[in-house]
């Protein structure tokens, strides 16, 4: 379960000070699928992000799993994070020397303190299954720089799923890709709703949310 209570956060701009978040409360149960909701600037981002543990509120409480991310040091809220929450972010943030293969396996390798042949091969082969699953198999081997736009999209996907994670927090998983590519990856996070794993994503995609069981306006 996410519980947040009275999340505030404002940022200092040339324009004055912004409150993005005040006083922000909501529950989700595990399981759930999630739409957050608002026009540009409402800080659906920052919310993903303050969830992730990429970003503090300036005041307020989150508990996930009865874990409270906000008493976490930054050592246990990385590994906190790297073991429960996928985060698929807006920004194309890849190591751009390293395949998108090799991207994508990269949490999974940070994420084990010894990696041996057995443990390297089994990310492997999770990678490239998650890969197809997003038609995207073919691409294993090019480099990112090479890939358009929504290609690099489902690849920020499949890393973010690449550790089998608890929570799934999308920032508008569906930018830049057609119809069909919206539907098979709604579809594929709708499957991992179904397993028990709890999913967000922030979108102005109608299409998306119609498949969200909830919204969470900002």
């Amino acid at each position: 379960m996410i519980e947040a209570v009275n999340l505030n956060k404002s940022f200092i701009t040339p324009r004055g000070r912004i409150d993005v978040l005040k006083d922000f409360s909501f529950s989700i149960e595990n399981g759930a699928f999630v739409g957050i909701t608002g026009k540009s600037g409402a800080g659906k981002s920052t919310l993903l992000s303050i969830i992730a543990g990429l970003q503090k509120p300036d005041s307020g409480s989150l508990v996930i799993n009865g874990t409270d991310l906000l008493s976490l040091d930054d050592k246990n809220l990385s590994l906190f994070r790297n073991q429960n929450i996928g985060f698929v972010s807006q920004e194309q943030s890849f190591l751009e020397n390293f395949t998108v293969l090799d991207n994508v396996r990269l949490p999974a390798f940070l994420g084990n303190k010894k990696v041996d042949d057995g443990t390297a091969k089994t990310i492997t082969e999770r990678a490239n299954q998650l890969l197809g699953s997003l038609g995207i198999a073919h691409l294993a081997q090019n480099y990112p720089n090479t890939l358009s736009g929504g290609e690099n999209h489902r690849v920020l996907i499949a890393r973010a799923l690449i550790n089998n994670p608890a929570i799934i927090l999308a920032d508008e998983p569906t930018d830049s890709v057609d119809l069909e590519q919206t539907q098979s990856i709604i579809k594929i996070f709708r499957g991992l709703a179904n397993e028990g794993k709890t999913i967000l994503i922030a979108s102005h995609d109608t299409e998306a949310l119609k498949l969200c069981d909830s919204e969470i306006k900002i």
